[in-house]
C-alpha cells in the first residue's frame, strides 16, 4: 500500500468518514475509469465532486465542465461571463433572478479580479477517492465532505503544531467549487499551511446532504497532519466518544 492510500485509509477509519477524502491533481491524460461531462454548462460541478467521495473517478478540462463559474473557479476561463457582478449581487441581470450575495456589483467585481487564478489551467483536473491513488500520482489538494463532529476534528488537528494561528483554517464568502478547488489550490502554489473550510455556498447547498460541510487543503499540509494525527486527541477516550456517535450515525443513516 503507498503512502496516498494509506494517508486515505487512516484518515477514514480515525474519523469515522462516511465518505472518502478527495485527492485532486492535474494531468495532461484522462485516467481511463474516469468519467466526464459530455460537452460545457451542464449545471453545478458539485454533486460529480460528491460522488468522487462515493468512489467515483471524475475528470474536467476546459471543454468539458459544468457551469461557467465552475471553469472559472478551476482556472479554465478568465471570467465567468458578462454580468456576472450584477448576477451575484443585487442586478439589474435580465430574465434571472439576482443571488444577493454581495450588496453592490462593485464589491463582487473587484472580489473576483481579487481571487482569479493566475494561470490558466491546462489538461485534465481529476478527482478520486485518496484510496485510489496509485504511487505514480500525487494529489495537489484533499477534500473532506464532513459533518459537523469531524469538521472540528480536522479543525483542532490543522493548530495542533500551531496552536497560536489565526489563518490555518480559512472560512470566507466564496462558491462551493471556489472553497474546494481554487483556493486551496492557491494556497498550496504559495505554499501556505492554510485550510478552506466550505460549502457555506446558499445555492450549492440544496444540492447536497444538509448535515455536510467541505474541509479543503493543500495535500503537503495534510501529510504534515497525518504525521500528528496517532499523537493527538484522536488517541482519546473523548474522542472514542464522539468517533462512536458518528457511527452510529452512519449506521442508521443519519
Amino acid at each position: 500500500m503507498n503512502l496516498i492510500s494509506k494517508i486515505g485509509i487512516e484518515f477514514k477509519e480515525k474519523l469515522a468518514l462516511k465518505y472518502s477524502a478527495i485527492g485532486l491533481y492535474h494531468d495532461k491524460n484522462k485516467p481511463q475509469d474516469a468519467l466526464e461531462l459530455k460537452k460545457p454548462g451542464q449545471g453545478c460541478v458539485m454533486p460529480f465532486i460528491f460522488q468522487s467521495a462515493k468512489g467515483k473517478t471524475f475528470a474536467f478540462s476546459e471543454n468539458t465542465m459544468g457551469f461557467p463559474c465552475s471553469a472559472f473557479y478551476f482556472g479554465y476561463k478568465d471570467w465567468i461571463f458578462p454580468g456576472i457582478e450584477n448576477f451575484l449581487s443585487c442586478g439589474p441581470f435580465p430574465g434571472r433572478e439576482c443571488e444577493r450575495f454581495v450588496k453592490t456589483p462593485e464589491l463582487t467585481k473587484k472580489y473576483l479580479e481579487d481571487i482569479k487564478m493566475e494561470k490558466k489551467t491546462e489538461g485534465y483536473t481529476i478527482l478520486k477517492p485518496l484510496e485510489s491513488f496509485t504511487e505514480n500520482e500525487i494529489p495537489e489538494v484533499v477534500i473532506f465532505f464532513v459533518n459537523a463532529d469531524q469538521i472540528s476534528a480536522l479543525v483542532f488537528l490543522a493548530y495542533y503544531d500551531a496552536p497560536e494561528r489565526e489563518d490555518r483554517v480559512i472560512t470566507r464568502f466564496a462558491s462551493a467549487c471556489a472553497a474546494t478547488v481554487m483556493m486551496p489550490l492557491q494556497y498550496g502554489l504559495k505554499g501556505e499551511d492554510k485550510a478552506v473550510w466550505g460549502m457555506h455556498d446558499i445555492s450549492a447547498r440544496a444540492k447536497l446532504p444538509n448535515d455536510l460541510m467541505t474541509f479543503a487543503l493543500p495535500f503537503n499540509f495534510l501529510k504534515n497532519i497525518y504525521e500528528n494525527m496517532n499523537e493527538s486527541f484522536l488517541s482519546t477516550h473523548q474522542w472514542d466518544v464522539i468517533q462512536q456517535r458518528i457511527f452510529k450515525g452512519n449506521e442508521q443513516g443519519e
